[in-house]
C-alpha cells in the first residue's frame, strides 16, 4: 500500500487510493507494542485495520526442508498398520494465534520519502457495509494516573464498535499487535481470522445513524459518593441556571471516585430515526481479554427524542471524573442536549435506597437564521440554524458546534472560559468558515456581519449576477439541506495535568480549517473585545488537499509530541474521502549539519573575495563556478556580475 506523495513547502500530502467506498475512518488512541499507529476505516464489506510506522515485521525465513521419504524396494514390504483402540476421542487443542516478530529498531525514513510505511494491513469481512465506527478514549498511565485505574484489556486488545447497514451493532476486540504475514494465508478458525472476537446484536429496528463509546467503573453509579446538590437535573434540560450554582454543581461532578472498583464496563451509545428519534445506551462487562456480551442483550438506557439526532458523543473526560458519563446529543433543529446516564432523576429514593438513573442535565440552542427585511416571514416563525456536528473540548467542559451555514461556536458549559456571555445558552466564542458564507445573507440580529466593508461596495459582474438570480429566482437564505461538515478536537494535557491544549479541525464542504490552540485563540478574542491585542495564529485553512472532486466523510487528528507542541507544529490530519485516505503531515525535520560545511559568514567572505578577484580579472575557473552556483541558489542571475553598475551595449549603425 504505497501512497501518492506531494510536497509543498513544509506540508506533505499522502494519498492512499482504496478499492472500496470509505464511510468513516478513525485513529486508535493506543499504539501497538511495536510502536505502530493503528488506523481503522469502514467500507462496503467490513472494517480494515492498518498498522503504520513503528518497528517493521521481520521477513519470514525459508521454509524448512522436509525429509525425503525412503524409497520402496521390490519384494520388501515394511508397511505396518497400527490400530489404536480408544473409547474416548480427545478434542484437538485450541489453535493459538501465531506471534509476529519485529525488527530491533524502527525503520529509518528515506529523506526523499520522509513518512512512515505501512507495516501490516488486514480486512475484517462482515458481508455488509459498515457505516460508522467508534473507539474509546484511553488515558496514558503516568505519575498522576496509576495503571490499575485503567482497564487492563486496553494494553492487550484493540476495541471498537461498528454500526452496519443490516441494522446490526458489532463490538470487536482484536489483538493490539499486528499479525504476521502467515496469519493472512490461513484463518485461525472458522469464526476468527486473526483472533478477533465479535459481539453482534440488533440494537434498532432501523439503521443506526451514529455511535459513541466510553468506559466506566462497574460500581457506577456510586450512591455513597453523590450528594443531592450534585444532581442538576431537568427533564427538559434547561439552560437558564445561575452561573454560581452551575459552577458549584459542575465542580461537584468532578469529584474523583476511589480506585477500589471491582472492575470496568464499556458504554456504547447509538441513535436512529425510529419513533421520531431514539438513542440507546448499552453496557457490557470488560474482562482482561474480552468483552462479555452474553445474550440476550438489552439496552441499559433507551430514551425517545422529539427529533432525530444528528450526532452523539460521550464526554471526553475519563473516569473517575463525574462528567465522564455525559452524552452530548444534537439535532438539526438547533438543539444540543446533555444526557447523564448516571444522574438521579429525583431526590427521592425508593425503599431499596436506589434512585432512578438517567436524565437530561442541560440544553443549548443555536442562533436563529437571518431573516431579510423584504421577507414576508414573521419573526415568530423564524427557525434556528441546524447543528451539523458538535464535539467536546477542554476535557469535557466546553462544547464546540458547527452550524449549517458555516457558523461555529463554543458553549461554555461550566462558565470557566476566558469570556462568558450573559445568556448561558449563547456562544461564548463564535466565527465562520466556508467561502460560501461571504456570499450568503445572514444579516439578522443574531448573526454578526461577516464582511468588513459597508453595503456601498463597488458592483462587480459577479455581484450583479447574484442580484439578478435573487430578483428572478428568489432568495435562498434558508438552509433546508445543510452542507456536510464536521468537527474534530484532539486534546493534550500538560505534564502536571492542569492545562489542556485543544487542537481543532473544522471541515465544511470541501474546505478544512485548523485552530492550533483553542484556549489561546479564545483568550485573544476575549482580549480584542476588551480593546487589547495579543499576537498569535488564528483560524487557518489547509490548502491543496488532493480530494479530486470527492466529498469528505470524516477527519481525525494524529497524536503529537511535547516537543512538536512546544514548537507550534500542527498535528497530522487523517482525511477520509469516498475512495481514498489522505494524510496531511508536517515535514519540519531537523536536518543534521555537516561538520565540514562552511558557515553563512564564511560563505559571505568567500563570495566577496571572488567578486574582488573578478573585478581585477584574476578569478579562476573554480571561483567562477562558485559564483555561478551562488547566483543560481539566490536567484540573482548574471546581474550581479556587473557589480551593481548597469552597462549599456551599443551597436554600430549598419549605414556606417
Amino acid at each position: 500500500m504505497q501512497p501518492v506523495a506531494t510536497t509543498k513547502g513544509k506540508l506533505t500530502q499522502l494519498r492512499y487510493e482504496l478499492p472500496q467506498r470509505v464511510h468513516e475512518a478513525a485513529i486508535y488512541p493506543v499504539k501497538a507494542p511495536n510502536g505502530s499507529t493503528i488506523l481503522l476505516y469502514a467500507h462496503d464489506t467490513g472494517i480494515s485495520i492498518i498498522w503504520r510506522g513503528g518497528r517493521p515485521l521481520k521477513n519470514p525465513g525459508p521454509a524448512p526442508k522436509q525429509a525425503q521419504k525412503p524409497q520402496k524396494v521390490n519384494g520388501a514390504s515394511n508397511d505396518a498398520i497400527m490400530i489404536i483402540d480408544s473409547d474416548e476421542d480427545e478434542p484437538a487443542p485450541a489453535q493459538s494465534m501465531p506471534q509476529a516478530e519485529f525488527e530491533d529498531e524502527e525503520e529509518e525514513l528515506d529523506p526523499d520519502q520522509p513518512y512512515p510505511s505501512i507495516v501490516q494491513q488486514i480486512r475484517l469481512s462482515f458481508n455488509t457495509s459498515v457505516l460508522h465506527i467508534a473507539v474509546p478514549g484511553v488515558p496514558t498511565a503516568s505519575a498522576l494516573r496509576a495503571a490499575d485505574t485503567i482497564p487492563a484489556i486496553f494494553g492487550k486488545k484493540l476495541i471498537f464498535t461498528a454500526t452496519c447497514a443490516d441494522a446490526t451493532i458489532r463490538i470487536v476486540t482484536l489483538p493490539l499487535s499486528p499479525p504476521p504475514h502467515s496469519a493472512k494465508a490461513k484463518p485461525l478458525s472458522a469464526k476468527s481470522q486473526y483472533g478477533e472476537e465479535v459481539v453482534k446484536f440488533h440494537g434498532h429496528q432501523s439503521i443506526a445513524r451514529g455511535v459513541s463509546m466510553t468506559w466506566t467503573s462497574r460500581g457506577e453509579p456510586s450512591a455513597e459518593n453523590e450528594s443531592d446538590d450534585d444532581m442538576d437535573v431537568d427533564g427538559e434540560g434547561t439552560a437558564g441556571r445561575t452561573p454560581g450554582r452551575a459552577r458549584r454543581k459542575q465542580q461537584g461532578r468532578s469529584h474523583s471516585r476511589p480506585a477500589t472498583a471491582p472492575g470496568f464496563d464499556i458504554l456504547v451509545a447509538t441513535h436512529s430515526a425510529e419513533l421520531g428519534g431514539l438513542f440507546k445506551i448499552w453496557r457490557f462487562e470488560l474482562t482482561e481479554t474480552s468483552v462479555n456480551g452474553a445474550h440476550p442483550i438489552a439496552p441499559y438506557k433507551s430514551v425517545t427524542l422529539r427529533k432525530p439526532a444528528s450526532s452523539i458523543a460521550f464526554n471526553t473526560a475519563q473516569y473517575p471524573k463525574r462528567r465522564h458519563s455525559q452524552l452530548l446529543i444534537t439535532d438539526l433543529t438547533g438543539t444540543a442536549r446533555v444526557y447523564d446516564a448516571f444522574a438521579a432523576t429525583s431526590r427521592k429514593r425508593s425503599a431499596s435506597g436506589q434512585a432512578e438513573r438517567g436524565a437530561f442535565v442541560t440544553m443549548f440552542k443555536s442562533s436563529f437564521e437571518g431573516v431579510k427585511s423584504s421577507s414576508l416571514t414573521p419573526p415568530i416563525l423564524a427557525t434556528r440554524k441546524a447543528i451539523v456536528d458538535a464535539a467536546w473540548a477542554s476535557d469535557g467542559r466546553h462544547i464546540l458546534a458547527l452550524l449549517a451555514d458555516g457558523e461555529w461556536g463554543v458553549w461554555d458549559c461550566d462558565r470557566s472560559g476566558p469570556s462568558s456571555p450573559t445568556d448561558p445558552a449563547a456562544f461564548s466564542l463564535r466565527g465562520f468558515v466556508g467561502s460560501s458564507e461571504r456570499e450568503s445573507s445572514s444579516s439578522g440580529p443574531s448573526s454578526p456581519k461577516r464582511g468588513s466593508r459597508s453595503s456601498l461596495a463597488p458592483m462587480t459582474p459577479n455581484t450583479r449576477r447574484r442580484k439578478e438570480d435573487d430578483l428572478f429566482h428568489g432568495s435562498s437564505s434558508g438552509s433546508a439541506v445543510p452542507i456536510r461538515g464536521g468537527v474534530s478536537v484532539a486534546s493534550s494535557s500538560s505534564p502536571n495535568g492542569t492545562a489542556c491544549e485543544d487542537s481543532v479541525v473544522i471541515w465544511y464542504g470541501s474546505e478544512v480549517y485548523r485552530i492550533a490552540d483553542l484556549t489561546k485563540f479564545w483568550t485573544r478574542n476575549a482580549s480584542a473585545g476588551r480593546g487589547q491585542s495579543l499576537p498569535g495564529p488564528g483560524l487557518t485553512q489547509i490548502h491543496d488537499l488532493p480530494l479530486l472532486g470527492e466529498a469528505i466523510t470524516s477527519i481525525q487528528q494524529f497524536d503529537t509530541t511535547t516537543a512538536a507542541s512546544r514548537m507550534a507544529i500542527g498535528r497530522d490530519v487523517l482525511i477520509a474521502a469516498e475512495h481514498r485516505l489522505i494524510i496531511s503531515a508536517s515535514t519540519n525535520q531537523s536536518v543534521e549539519r555537516d561538520l565540514f560545511a562552511a558557515t553563512p559568514a564564511e560563505e559571505e567572505d568567500s563570495r566577496r573575495a571572488d567578486q574582488a578577484l573578478l573585478t581585477r580579472g584574476e578569478l579562476d575557473l573554480g571561483g567562477m563556478g562558485r559564483l555561478l552556483e551562488g547566483m543560481e541558489s539566490s536567484g540573482s542571475g548574471l546581474k550581479s556580475l556587473t557589480m551593481g553598475n548597469a552597462r549599456r551595449v551599443l551597436f554600430a549603425s549598419s549605414a556606417a
